[in-house]
């Protein structure tokens, strides 16, 4: 046990993932690595990086993870050298450096009924945003927390579905502290009759429930009246098993964001509009 431990800590220099999944916790004390790359793009707009995480069952009904840990290799709009748009008249290469690092716990209360708690340490690189150039953090510390429930479906050969949903606070970060959020995802798993292979389909939505508020130098701190801001967020993938112990995922993620800003201060954004795409092997010891 205590030799998993060592393993998983050692992982965190490669580690990354919020709330790990919608499905089981592990059982026996056993623990997984997981490395993947992402790439994000919107227009001229693209992002992309290293992500990895690691978990382990320290004693049963409870698992601890480490998630969104990593290296951003790049966050940038794409601007030519003759560019006249206004935006790339100060462009500047950017937004790569190291990733937050999330630190998460999951405790079962029944085999299909979990409890989960993660907590955003704000370790990455946090640059001021210039127009185009998204850094790897945005230096907010805060809390997610709530209930997932996972259920194999007993009509359906192979198929499985994992729910979650929690509410999400950060804390005062830039003279900003983002309001309350409801998160609600959920993703369907079927692994085919004829071969070792296990597609996904799955979304999520966040809404804010209330408005993010800012302080621009005065005493009192100023509502940014961004509430009922929303995040659409739908993927589809597959997994297929190398071995006992390592499996490699492929996903394909649109999201939408639609934010609410009224009084025109700098915005808390969710994760705005992209189509990405994620490719990730997990090991299993």
């Amino acid at each position: 046990m205590f030799k998993k431990i060592l393993l998983l800590t050692a992982a965190i220099v490669t580690s990354s993932f919020a709330t790990w999944d919608y499905f089981g916790l592990l059982q026996n004390n056993s623990g997984s690595v997981k490395t993947g790359l992402y790439y994000d793009w919107d227009g001229d707009w693209s992002q992309m990086g290293l992500k990895v995480g690691a978990r382990v069952n320290i004693v049963p009904q409870f698992e601890l993870s480490f998630q969104s840990f990593g290296y951003q290799f790049w966050g940038e709009k794409e601007c030519d050298d003759d560019d006249e748009k206004p935006e790339c008249k100060t462009y500047e290469e950017g937004g790569k450096g190291l990733r937050d690092l999330v630190i998460g716990a999951r405790y079962a209360l029944d085999p299909e009924l979990y409890l989960f708690l993660d907590f955003n340490l704000p370790i990455g690189k946090d640059k001021p945003t210039d127009k185009g150039r998204t850094p790897p953090s945005h230096h907010e510390m805060y809390i997610y927390a709530g209930a997932q429930h996972h259920r194999d479906i007993a009509s359906i050969k192979g198929a499985s579905y994992g729910a979650e949903a929690g509410l999400f606070w950060g804390f005062k970060h830039h003279d900003r502290e983002r309001g309350l959020e409801l998160r609600l995802g959920g993703e369907f798993d079927f692994t085919l009759p004829s071969a070792p292979v296990t597609l996904l389909v799955g979304g999520q939505f966040w809404f804010r429930l209330f408005a993010s508020e800012y302080n621009n130098g005065t005493k009192k701190d100023k509502e940014m009246h961004d509430d009922w801001s929303h995040q659409w967020k739908f993927w589809v993938g597959a997994s297929v098993p190398l071995s006992d112990d390592i499996s490699i995922k492929g996903t394909i993620i649109a999201r939408s964001q639609d934010l609410k800003n009224k009084s025109y201060e700098p915005e808390i954004v969710m994760e705005g509009d992209a189509l990405g795409v994620t490719l990730e092997m997990e090991f299993k010891f």
